[in-house]
């Protein structure tokens, strides 16, 4: 992965250098819905909202590379009788890289495809209480796994700000998680 990194930015600087009026960076936010896939019946919420940080660029018209960061919100589970109580929390973070193929339908509107590589951190905490005493666990699990978007960007004319709306397919196939379905909006503020 690191060597692709490397490939892939230095790709970008070369094609900087050849042409810097088709290079393009911007830094944005998006904010979505994210349906999830349990591998197992769970009384969960499938439905996670997320933030997301990204700083990427464009080269020319047709292709592109982002950097991004996610943090979801929390679902969480509680069972409560008379000589107990269970609470499970359960929330991810997620950074890695994706690549973008432009598809121009306007000199402003474009629909774009994406593949990318991230890293998804899912965190479960549980508390337990009964009549004796109580515990808090913490585990945290690990999955490096790829995602497939595709979505469309408009780029106001004044050509600073630019909106999108995108879908991307998770395949995380980890201890609870099997896939992700994530829709998202967000706006880009290019340099």
């Amino acid at each position: 992965m690191k060597k692709l990194v490397l490939f892939i930015a230095l790709l970008f600087i070369g094609t900087a250098h050849a042409n810097s009026s088709n290079f393009n960076t911007y830094v944005g936010i998006d904010m979505g819905a994210n349906i999830s896939e349990y591998n197992y019946n769970l009384d969960l919420d499938e439905i996670y909202y997320s933030a997301t940080l990204n700083a990427g660029l464009r080269i020319g018209h047709n292709f592109g590379a982002e950097l991004f960061f996610t943090h979801s919100s929390s679902n969480s589970l509680e069972y409560i009788s008379d000589f107990d109580a269970v609470e499970h929390e359960i929330y991810y973070m997620a950074f890695g890289f994706d690549i973008y193929a432009y598809y121009n339908m306007t000199r402003q509107a474009s629909l774009f495809t994406s593949f990318g590589v991230a890293n998804y951190k899912i965190y479960y905490k549980s508390d337990y209480v009964n009549l004796y005493n109580s515990y808090e666990e913490k585990e945290s699990d690990n999955t490096v796994t790829t995602r497939l978007g595709l979505g469309f960007i408009y780029t106001f004319p004044s050509d600073g700000i630019s909106i999108l709306a995108q879908y991307q397919y998770t395949p995380l196939n980890n201890v609870l998680f099997n896939n992700m379905s994530e829709f998202s909006v967000g706006f880009r503020y290019n340099f």
